[in-house]
């Protein structure tokens, strides 16, 4: 036992620089593979950076959003309320912001929250960077505590800390990316129905994702982007604000033959006559196209908050979750109609129909 211990140290000794040096051969083959995987990944999404790990307190970077980000599923692996998805054409790490109730625990449903474009033809949001992810979850708290259903915010592709470019926005890739992270999102925390949101880019990509999927009981556009080519004929352009051609936009529009919901869907399209960002007349042309199919969608006339009369989404969040409480369109067309968008009395709203819940 003796002798084969001394055997043992003997040999370590003399082999100790080979041995260090096939270790650090294979650390730096690893680093190269790694490094290669991270380029690789970058340039599938056309992307010039890898997405950063944002802390609670950090602030979301201009230049992911401008140039997108790229991501592999280690890196992915270490986010926090991430989820990596992949495609045939596609791999990307998606970020969302859950409420409480997603964070201790499964949950029966959720409503999903998706913000509008960062990018558009004046440049980059001014108020983005100012985004944190605690802000983004402090939010997510105060819906779900208003409306009694489990919330969170996704980050589209490119924004709020997810891989993957805002360039293509408006095209298959980024509902095929959504949709694929709504699943991974649904499989970790047991959800068996959607309330899906979202304002103006998000709207639109809320509308087509409804045709993508079944778990869907309420869906709203708030001032969405729903009929993008009529958006562009009607404007007098001949493509698209994010320089797509309309060959590659994927259309909300063109989509609703697809749609096939679940038992009780209901949508709503929240909008404002006045809306010179995203024109009436354009989310009129998809609620008028859906009801000629028989979908269940119905458009709320409302006083959007903003200089061009564009955002709905505070009464849109208080249309889902009433949509998800069971409440009658009837009751939510009555109630939200007409309402301004900076309305005060959210809460007191939240709670009568909270009062008013339907049982399931």
């Amino acid at each position: 036992m003796k002798n084969s211990f001394w055997l043992i140290v003997t040999i370590s000794q003399k082999e100790r620089g080979e041995i260090q040096l096939t270790n650090l051969k294979a650390m730096k083959a690893m680093q190269m593979t790694r490094s290669f995987i991270a380029i690789l990944t970058a340039l599938l999404c056309g992307c010039a950076s890898t997405v950063k790990n944002y802390g609670p307190d950090e602030h979301f970077s201009d230049s992911e959003a401008l140039s997108g980000a790229g991501s592999t599923a280690d890196q992915c692996a270490r986010t926090s309320d991430a989820v990596w998805v992949t495609g045939a054409t596609f791999q990307e790490c998606i970020r969302y912001f859950p409420s409480k109730d997603l964070r201790t625990g499964p949950v029966r449903s959720a409503i999903v929250f998706m913000a509008g474009d960062v990018l558009s033809a004046k440049g980059i949001s001014p108020t983005y960077q100012a985004g944190t992810p605690r802000k983004r979850i402090e939010r997510a708290d105060q819906e779900q505590r208003r409306g009694g259903t489990p919330y969170l915010i996704l980050g589209r592709p490119g924004t709020d800390g997810s891989s993957g470019n805002q360039n293509l926005r408006r095209t298959q890739y980024e509902t095929l990316v959504v949709n694929a992270a709504l699943d991974k999102i649904k499989e970790k925390y047991g959800i068996e129905e959607y309330g899906l949101i979202g304002q103006s880019g998000g709207g639109g990509l809320v509308a087509a994702l409804i045709a993508e999927r079944k778990d869907v009981l309420c869906a709203v556009s708030s001032s969405g982007v729903t009929a993008v080519k009529y958006r562009i004929t009607a404007a007098g352009r001949s493509s698209d604000y994010t320089g797509k051609s309309t060959a590659d936009i994927w259309d909300p529009i063109e989509q609703l033959g697809r749609v096939h919901p679940k038992a009780d869907f209901r949508m709503f399209v929240t909008s404002d006559k006045d809306d010179s960002d995203v024109s009436f007349s354009s989310q009129e042309h998809y609620v008028q196209a859906a009801q000629q199919i028989g979908l269940p969608i119905t458009q709320l006339i409302v006083r959007a908050t903003g200089p061009v009369h564009h955002q709905t989404y505070s009464i849109g969040n208080r249309v889902v979750e009433d949509c998800m409480l069971g409440l009658s369109t009837n009751y939510i067309s009555s109630t939200y109609s007409g309402m301004a968008n900076d309305n005060p009395n959210m809460d007191d709203l939240a709670r009568k129909a909270r009062a008013q819940r339907m049982p399931r």
